[in-house]
Formats: C-alpha cells, structure tokens, sequence
C-alpha cells in the first residue's frame, strides 16, 4: 500500500478563492504550509506506481512556506491568478519566520531511483 500526501495544490486555476485553499492561513500559523505543483504530484504518483518496492505513506511538496517573503509571494500569485487587484503587502513586524518542521527524504530517493532508471525504461 502507497499513499502519496501532498501539500496544498498549486497550479493553474487555482485562486485564493478555491475552497481547497480555505485552511493555507490556519497552516501557516502553525508553521506546516507546504506547495505542491500539480505536475511534480502527478510525477510523483507515478514513480510511485513504477516502483516495485515502493511502500507507506509519502510526503510530496516541492515548496515550503516558511518566511515571511514566501508567504507573501504565494498569497500574491493565488491574488494574481485570480485577476483581482492585489492589497497591500503586511508590515514586515507583523510577519515571522516559521521552521520547517517536515521533509520529504523518502519521496526524494523514489523520485531520484526512478529518473535515473533504476527500475527499468521510463519511456
């Protein structure tokens, strides 16, 4: 059994509206917001499935929020996708720096046996 966790989906059509990205702010106040873009996801599924000995659960993200100027830019380009005009940015005194807590090591090496053709031709 593999499961693939992703991080909050990025990529085009989604907007700061979406309903996916409703709990991003609740995230990041706990300093555990992680992206992912929906095509590493998808490569990342697939090695997954390619990989014989693949097992367990998989953190996937390829983006983690954890200063302020991150957190400022992704809000910026969920605002700007959305065509919608952009606020001002918060005072930097407001805004901290949070630690990444989480990794993705596991995800890392599957991805990396996989590019590289460990298990067999990926064309």
């Amino acid at each position: 059994m593999v499961a693939i966790n992703a991080g909050l989906l990025t990529g085009p059509g989604l907007t700061a509206g979406h309903p996916y990205l409703k709990g991003a702010p609740d995230m990041y106040d706990h300093g555990v917001l992680v992206t992912v873009d929906v095509d590493f996801l998808a490569d990342a599924h697939i090695a997954a499935y390619e990989c014989p000995t693949a097992y367990g659960r998989y953190l996937c993200f390829n983006n983690a929020i954890c200063r302020p100027e991150d957190a400022a830019k992704l809000a910026q380009m969920l605002i700007s996708s959305a065509a919608a005009p952009r606020p001002p940015a918060p005072p930097s005194d407001e805004l901290k720096v949070i630690p990444q807590r989480i990794h993705t090591k596991k995800l890392n090496k599957l991805m990396l046996d996989f590019t590289s053709g460990v298990y067999g031709d990926i064309n």
